[in-house]
């Protein structure tokens, strides 16, 4: 019996994903503010870099 590979939910998280990621940057905002979320936006981008920069040298 051969199994049916599974869907691909990519885009539906990436789509979910934008909203919680706003909502989780105004409440870094509202309790510590601006250059709080300024922090936590750039350390989240070079994370995001780190890990793509390792995928693509793999």
């Amino acid at each position: 019996m051969e199994r049916q590979p599974a869907p691909d939910f990519t885009n539906a998280f990436l789509a979910t994903l934008a909203p919680l990621l706003f909502i989780a940057l105004l409440i870094v905002w509202a309790m510590l503010g601006l250059l709080a979320t300024l922090g936590v936006t750039y350390a989240a981008d070079r994370g995001i870099s780190r890990i793509g920069a390792r995928r693509n040298a793999s």
